[in-house]
């Protein structure tokens, strides 16, 4: 009896090796569309995020680790632009998973204006890469290969973050529904089906933020990063000047100087931080100015891997709305 019931744990065992062998695995680089997808796959797909929550997608640096995520990946999903990185660890896992950059399927009028330090590491490839052509006859089909790659994500001088538009994430539901059906056509009906109840909540999302909104529009809005120009031109907000000029890099004495006249000149009571920056910078700012900090997450997650977008969109929205009826 003994040997019959060890038989059976291990064959109970296999079975269910095998059952989670064959869950559709999807690797996601931010937690906004990682927790888009996880909504439209529910129980039929294992979701793994890349970015760490409270981590910025600007100075992020993968690990081995990541790229070892992506080697049994069947789908893979990126925002494009700001997280460019996925790229580099798509390629070096070997993995032979689709692959979705959001910027190119989503119908959209880009915003330009924030350099990006993976944009500008982009442009140094492509300086360095002209170099060699001057220096080299010939370049090998696998360079070739990996330089039209590049330049067919490139996203210079567009500001990437468009998950801020509750609008266009509805938008971009449909288009993860076909993704995932296309590698795993046996949930394609539920993929659907929980798609169809998301753009829902998703523009059930839009008309409350619109609503909460609508008495700060003429209100000066003054972030410290540039998150949310897709954001304030979707709700009509008044965004006079951005802090920090480019991520990761402190802005200059004179446009520090160039800033506070504005916040004079426009009359801002408040400047909001982002939970995934250094803090004090906006600080002294808001110190030097006279003027209220507020913080705001454009990622999203806070520390709480369940917190959903409709969530955090809606803590955002409302901090934005206290800070500018001040």
């Amino acid at each position: 009896m003994k040997r019959t019931l060890t038989r059976l744990t291990a064959l109970l065992l296999a079975l269910l090796g095998c059952a989670a062998a064959q869950d559709l695995n999807v690797v996601v680089s931010l937690h906004p569309h990682y927790d888009l997808v996880r909504q439209i796959t529910g129980d039929a797909a294992v979701v793994t995020r890349i970015l760490p929550l409270g981590a910025s997608p600007h100075t992020f640096d993968p690990t081995p680790r990541d790229v070892a995520r992506l080697a049994d990946a069947d789908l893979v999903i990126f925002n494009g632009g700001i997280d460019e990185w996925l790229l580099e660890l798509v390629a070096a896992s070997g993995t032979d998973a689709e692959v979705v950059e959001l910027l190119e399927v989503l119908d959209f009028e880009p915003i330009t204006g924030e350099t990006h330090e993976g944009e500008e590491a982009h442009e140094e490839g492509h300086d360095e890469a002209a170099h060699a052509d001057e220096t080299h006859d010939e370049v090998s089909t696998d360079e070739a290969q990996e330089a039209e790659t590049e330049d067919a994500h490139d996203h210079s001088g567009t500001n990437p973050h468009v998950w801020t538009d509750p609008v266009l994430m509805a938008q971009a539901v449909p288009m993860l529904v076909e993704a995932l059906s296309g590698v795993d056509p046996d949930n394609a009906e539920t993929y659907a089906a929980n798609g169809a109840t998301l753009v829902a909540s998703l523009e059930a999302l839009h008309t409350e933020l619109s609503e909460l909104l609508a008495p700060v529009q003429d209100a000066p809005f003054v972030p410290f990063h540039d998150a949310w120009p897709y954001f304030v031109r979707r709700y009509g907000l008044n965004q006079v000047v951005v802090i920090e000029p480019a991520p990761g890099r402190e802005p200059s004495p004179s446009y520090l100087a160039d800033v506070l006249g504005q916040l004079e000149t426009t009359g801002a009571t408040a400047i909001f931080n982002d939970v995934q920056l250094p803090a004090r910078p906006a600080e002294v700012v808001a110190e030097s100015a006279g003027v209220a900090l507020y913080t705001l997450d454009p990622e999203g997650g806070g520390g709480d891997d369940a917190e959903t977008y409709g969530s955090f969109m809606r803590t955002n929205a409302a901090t934005i709305a206290e800070a500018l009826a001040r």
